[in-house]
Formats: structure tokens, C-alpha cells, sequence
């Protein structure tokens, strides 16, 4: 393949950028184009980033206003029948062995991705912070998101899972944990160097200290990634329900997110049900 005169690290943030923002371009009957082109759309905020794209494949892309592209070439011919088989873009499964650098990783989210934050006020005027990672990719449809998502965590010791969305095909790619979360940013942040403008997104200390800037009149306070129920939380967790508290006045009085306490009920309830079916 002509794929092959790149680097390991050139091939990854091409095709990462191919199955995101980028496109490869159609060539049209008639046309007296040959062979296909690259092209990518970005606002000026972000030309940082594109710049930096092309400063990776300095060979094959260059910026025209605010759309990196390249020119029409043999390479670009080779991949089109790759992602777009039938003229839609899919994700090309026989292509992703070449995808293992962590650079694709990082087109990847870059381009299509975001760090979410939840947000939940107590009230003793804490802020409970709980980052998740959101991988945009709603627009394939779900058998190839399901196979996509498996290869993502074998590949980069992830733990994605498809989320519902109104949007598209009805699902995107997302972690459920904080551990997780964070797994994903720590394969990233060597880059936060090279793209410095990218530290909301790829560091989560330096979103955090944004946040509490953000929130000057909260104490804010990150969800933990591994705080272990004790004894006497689990203890109190069965008596406070028994008493009729809800679930939001639990996570209050023992300074846990909602989330947290709901999810440790739900597992205290079923080990309380398999000691009654034992006896």
C-alpha cells in the first residue's frame, strides 16, 4: 500500500483524521481530477491544531483558509474504497491494525471527542466534579460502533462503552467511571506540551484548577477515582434507607456523589438477597 511510505505516527494521525473531521473528497464523472483529495473544515479557534496537523505530514497536507487539505493524490485514491465502500464513511476495520499509535488516539478524541464534566451541588455548597470521556461517533451505525469500541479498549487497555444519543445512529462511545476516565487522559498527556491549547482537554488537573477559578464561591471537589466503602458507610448507607432518607441526603452526609451511592445500595441489596436465598 502507498499507506506504507508514512510513518507508524503519520499513518495514525491521517487515518484518525479521515474517520473524524476529515474527508476524503469524491471525484465526480467527467471531472478532470484523477485521483482523490483530502479536506478538513476548522474555525479559527482552532487552527492551532491544524496547523500542528500539518506540521506532522508536512509532505501531503497544507492549510488553504480554514480548511487543511492536500492535492489530489494516488494515496488518497488507494484509501477512498476503504471509508467509503458505498460512497457512505465507514469505519475501515481492515485498517485499524495500522492504528495502534496512541496519535490516532488522540486525532481521534481531538477531532471528535470531548471531556465532560458533571456537576452536583450539595448542600453544604460543595461542588462534586466527575469527569467522563465522550467519543462523538454517532454517525456510524451501531454494529460498527460495538466492534470499533471492543478493539478501541483491547488495543489502549480502555473501558469505552456505547451510550444512547438522539443524534445519528443513537449511540457514542463514553466511559461510566472516573478510573476510567482517567486511564484515557493519561495516554495523552504526554502531548499537552505540543498542543498547549489542548490542556482543558487533555489535562485533568489543569480543568480542575479552571473550575474551581469557575466556581470561586464553591468548595470544589473531584470525584474520587478508588475511595473503597468502609464498614461503618455501608452500615449507614442500609440504616439512613431503612430510616427513609433519600438517596441525595445519603450522599450528602457521607460526602459521595448520587451516582456512587445509588450504585453501592444496589450491591448491598443484592448481597442482603443472596444471604436470604442461602438460608
Amino acid at each position: 500500500m502507498l499507506l506504507n511510505a508514512l510513518t507508524k505516527s503519520q499513518q495514525a494521525i491521517l487515518l484518525g483524521s479521515i474517520l473524524a473531521d476529515g474527508e476524503i473528497t469524491k471525484c465526480y464523472p467527467q471531472s478532470r481530477r484523477k485521483n482523490n483529495s483530502y479536506r478538513e473544515h476548522f474555525g479559527e479557534s482552532q487552527r492551532f491544531y491544524r496547523e500542528w496537523k500539518m506540521q506532522q505530514l508536512p509532505d501531503l497536507l497544507y492549510i488553504r483558509q480554514n480548511y487543511l487539505v492536500s492535492k489530489s493524490l494516488p494515496l488518497l485514491t488507494e484509501l477512498y474504497p476503504l471509508f467509503y465502500p458505498k460512497h457512505l464513511k465507514v469505519i475501515p476495520m481492515s485498517l485499524l491494525p495500522r492504528c495502534q499509535h496512541p496519535l490516532f488516539l488522540l486525532t481521534l478524541y481531538l477531532d471528535d471527542g470531548s471531556l465532560m464534566i458533571s456537576k452536583r451541588l450539595n448542600r453544604k455548597g460543595q461542588l462534586f466534579v466527575t469527569p467522563s470521556i465522550a467519543l462523538y461517533l454517532q454517525s456510524f451505525p451501531l454494529d460498527q460502533l460495538t466492534l470499533f469500541c471492543r478493539w478501541l479498549n483491547e488495543t489502549f487497555s480502555l473501558n469505552l462503552r456505547l451510550s444512547k444519543t438522539p443524534n445519528g445512529s443513537g449511540y457514542f462511545l463514553k466511559t461510566t467511571r472516573v478510573t476510567d476516565a482517567l486511564d484515557f487522559l493519561n495516554l495523552l498527556t504526554s502531548y499537552t506540551t505540543a498542543l498547549p491549547n489542548f490542556s482543558y482537554k487533555l489535562n485533568w488537573p489543569i480543568r480542575l484548577e479552571q473550575l474551581k477559578q469557575d466556581y470561586p464561591n464553591h468548595e470544589v471537589v473531584a470525584s474520587s477515582p478508588s475511595r473503597p466503602y468502609t464498614v461503618d458507610e455501608c452500615s449507614s448507607i442500609l440504616q439512613l434507607k431503612e430510616q427513609g432518607w433519600t438517596t441525595q441526603e445519603i450522599a450528602d452526609e457521607l460526602n459521595r456523589t448520587y451516582w456512587s451511592v445509588t450504585y453501592k445500595f444496589g450491591q448491598l441489596k443484592k448481597a442482603m438477597e443472596r444471604v436470604h436465598d442461602l438460608k
